[in-house]
């Protein structure tokens, strides 16, 4: 532990020692913009140049570590194009050849990667402006506390389980975020619970974002442009969820020529591609599949060919397919639209292989488990500019949610005189439809205020669980169907904000959303107002305060640390009341004059009311029992404090980021009414993440992370029922009541590897897990020892109750190769 503590303090120490202004760059031929992409990576800078200036224009540059000034000078000269760097823009322009320059009307203004939020200058010199810039303002220029945009450089960087690059796994890496279980893709930010994170698909709701019971998460990395991450001060446009917003941009399609990626893992592939369809439409189409149920043949047929009596059964798969297409009709107007379709099968179970031998004598099981789950969405949109002030998008969506569970088991009794057969099969549906109408409108009012305003509506189709059981013995049979039904529910939101530069000094987000939610004849509604507010006393400091209401009508009930297509999303109904969480934020932030270092403390204390989750005994209740019936109502606090230190630009960047952190729920009919602390209460959580850019071939990535263990109950007695020997009951253990979450597993500790090797035609990527073997405990289980006893009449042996902790993975080599073209 201390090795790793001082290997990383040499990562540090060697962060703090790297140039930001020196850079390296080998190109040979290569289109201008993607050289200056990579200018703005090591340094940080803009490029600001019309869209005309550099049309077709192809650089052959070979810099290593040379200032930057000497590299433009390079790739500029002999031409009519000069540089200029003004603040943190480098501003291109051709060579005057006249007296006065030709004024035209400014059109939009774009970034390689999508529209910026804001022009970085103001100019009205040029016809159509393409800035190449960082998509993330620095902290001290916003007014935002717990803001992140992540890039997808950064999710590809992210060292993780198996080498699938991972968004929620690179989210998991900042600080107030837990991962929960250990190589799983959950999140759990600021002492909230999984369901309280919305997850959207450009700017769609996903229900269900986990693959395999969380161990991947549902986005495509390679089709993804950027993720905005929202933790403590919420723009006005989004609510539904308490904790957290993440919101997963994609790609648009390549403008010139055909082009995308091929990638084969070891657990999956991937196959991209995008380009042009005629001179003003694009497309991207995406895929991704697991190689699960093709790993697993040779597998299982050697499992088998061991065993003489039981015939093993398994076969898992997932599979993510994206389509965009997009038709620009002038500059002004863009029509858009995606598809998403994730899916996920998995079946289990065991057959004695005597069940089809007629002749074998006894008993015999046919125990079968399916499992099918997943993810669709449509949205059509349409962005529309109306004058150089005033934007707006306006979407339609339907995006569905379903998963599907069959057991199906069958038991025969064959005696030489006589053949007794059962048969049972237990079918669970359960799905979520939704129908989105939106419309955001984005108003530069002026220089100083930016006021973002908009509405949609949700029509809600909710089926909890719709059970269904066949029973065959003999000649009998008997079927049921439980008594839930489908619930329609329709959800009113309307938001505004704005964006007020008060001074130089001091800005202000204030903001407000509505939202009205009708079901069963009843209208809940909930008020959320937002403010943040940034003094910045210096250019390069600022502190920050905000204040954030959030509000939830939806929420997952959860029965175990995995994700699951068995946790239901429910609506709030009957007696329960909207889920509400109050927060305050405060902040100091900090970065270097160049921009290459910077440094943040954040401070917050949340307040959740009319949190749901199951009763102590919701297991002893009759299953044709009403879901809500089986449900009890809380509150929940969470406060702590967040520390990070980054380094933004150079070859070597990363961060180190310390959380401190309480999270206890409080329930009257849970633990006897007294509080307990969260399942994911981590007192203490230490994330290191690490990028050094050895040159324009080699990539090294390091993420160490630890954090106090999870939370766990401990159910340490047992009470041991009668037995009556003239009977077929003989008793049996029961687990008595203990107190929730009582007790804490052991401290965590990981550190995960990657390196990236380009070539030619693509890039090789090699991943180590777990680097340092290190098995952490992921939970305890009650189990049995056997103990010799030596008396005085002689020798026994007995068993006695033990605890025995359950550690899952090891060190896990990876590797991948993916192609572009």
């Amino acid at each position: 532990m201390i090795r790793c503590l001082l290997l990383l303090a040499i990562f540090c120490a060697m962060a703090l020692g790297c140039s930001a202004q020196n850079v390296s760059v080998n190109a040979n031929n290569l289109q201008a913009a993607k050289v200056f992409r990579s200018l703005v990576e090591q340094t940080g800078k803009n490029f600001v140049y019309s869209s005309e200036l550099l049309r077709d224009m192809k650089v052959s540059v070979k810099a290593k570590d040379k200032p930057l000034e000497q590299v433009l000078s390079e790739i500029f000269a002999g031409t009519d194009i000069e540089y200029k760097i003004k603040g943190n823009n480098i501003i291109l322009k051709r060579k005057s050849t006249s007296k006065g320059p030709v004024k035209t009307k400014p059109r939009h203004i774009e970034t390689y990667q999508g529209r910026l939020q804001q022009p970085p200058i103001k100019s009205t010199m040029l016809d159509e402006v393409v800035v190449v810039s960082r998509l993330e303002a620095p902290a001290v220029e916003t007014s935002e506390i717990g803001a992140k945009k992540v890039t997808a450089s950064e999710v590809r960087n992210t060292p993780v389980l198996f080498g699938e690059a991972d968004v929620i796994k690179a989210l998991q890496t900042q600080p107030g975020v837990v991962e929960g279980t250990e190589g799983m893709a959950g999140m759990y930010v600021h002492g909230g619970n999984a369901d309280e994170n919305l997850y959207m698909l450009e700017n769609v709701p996903l229900y269900q974002v986990n693959h395999f019971a969380g161990l991947f998460s549902a986005f495509n990395t390679d089709i993804i442009r950027y993720i905005d991450f929202f933790k403590s001060s919420i723009p006005a446009k989004y609510d539904g969820r308490l904790s957290s917003f993440m919101d997963v941009r994609l790609q648009n399609g390549e403008r010139e020529g055909h082009h995308g990626s091929a990638r084969l893992g070891l657990t999956s592939g991937a196959f991209n591609i995008s380009g042009p369809i005629g001179k003003k439409t694009t497309y991207l189409v995406g895929l991704r599949r697991s190689w699960f149920d093709v790993l697993s043949i040779p597998l299982v047929a050697i499992a088998n060919s061991h065993n003489e009596d039981e015939k093993l059964r398994f076969n898992y798969y997932f599979m993510d397919f994206n389509a965009r297409v997009t038709h620009s009709f002038n500059p002004r107007a863009t029509a858009f639209v995606n598809v998403y379709f994730g899916d996920d099968k998995l079946k289990t179970g065991t057959k004695d292989k005597g069940i089809d031998r007629t002749d074998d004598i006894g008993s015999f099981e046919d125990d079968r488990f399916d499992m099918h789950w997943g993810n669709l969405l449509v949205q059509a949109g349409l962005n529309r500019r109306f004058n150089s002030a005033m934007s707006a998008e306006f979407t339609a969506a339907y995006t569905r949610f379903f998963s599907s569970m069959r057991h199906d088991y069958r038991y025969i009794y064959r005696m030489p005189d006589r053949t007794t057969e059962s048969h049972s099969v237990l079918n669970t549906d359960n799905n979520i439809n939704d129908w989105i109408f939106r419309g955001d409108f984005d108003w530069h009012a002026n220089d100083n205020n930016r006021v973002r305003l908009g509405a949609n509506y949700v029509r809600h189709s909710f089926l909890p669980a719709r059970t269904t059981r066949h029973y065959e013995v003999g000649a009998t049979q008997m079927a049921s169907r439980d008594s839930t039904w489908a619930y329609g529910a329709d959800e009113f939101n309307v938001y505004m904000e704005d964006d007020w530069e008060i001074c130089d000094k001091l800005r202000m987000n204030a903001g407000i959303h509505a939202s009205l939610f009708h079901i069963n004849g009843k209208t809940n509604h909930g008020i959320s107002p937002r403010l943040s507010v940034s003094y910045r006393p210096s250019e390069n400091f600022a502190v920050k305060g905000a204040y954030s209401r959030t509000t939830q009508y939806v929420h997952q009930l959860n029965q175990s640390y995995l994700s699951l297509p068995t946790d239901q999303w429910i609506p709030i109904a009957g007696k329960f009341k909207p889920q509400t969480a109050d927060k305050i934020s405060v902040g100091g932030y900090w970065q270097s004059p160049d921009g290459t270092f910077a440094a943040s403390v954040e401070g917050y204390w949340k307040w959740m009311r009319n949190l749901i989750d199951y009763r102590n005994e919701y297991y002893l209740r009759p299953p044709l029992d009403m879901w809500n019936a089986q449900l009890c109502s809380g509150k929940g606090t969470a406060k702590g404090i967040d520390f990070k230190v980054e380094k933004v630009f150079g070859k070597l960047t990363g961060h180190v980021s310390y959380s401190l952190a309480w999270a206890d729920r409080t329930f009257v009919e849970k633990n006897g009414g007294r509080r307990f602390p969260a399942k994911f209460d981590n007192r203490h959580t230490i994330n290191v993440m690490l990028n050094w850019k050895i040159n324009d071939r080699v990539q090294l990535n390091a993420s160490w992370t630890g954090h106090s263990g999870n939370r766990f109950t401990l159910l340490n007695q047992v009470w041991d029922g009668p037995k009556f020997d003239d009977a077929e009951w003989m008793g049996g253990e029961s687990p008595l009541r203990a107190e929730i979450n009582s007790y804490q597993l052991p401290f965590y500790h990981r550190l995960d590897l990657s390196c990236v090797v380009n070539n030619r035609h693509g890039y090789w990527t090699f991943g180590l897990y777990n680097a340092y073997c290190h098995m952490n405990t992921v939970a305890v289980k009650r189990g049995y020892r056997d103990v010799t006893v030596t008396t005085a009449t002689g020798v026994y042996t007995t068993s006695e109750p033990v605890f025995k902790r359950v550690k899952l993975l090891p060190v896990i080599p990876s590797i991948s190769y993916t192609w572009l073209f």
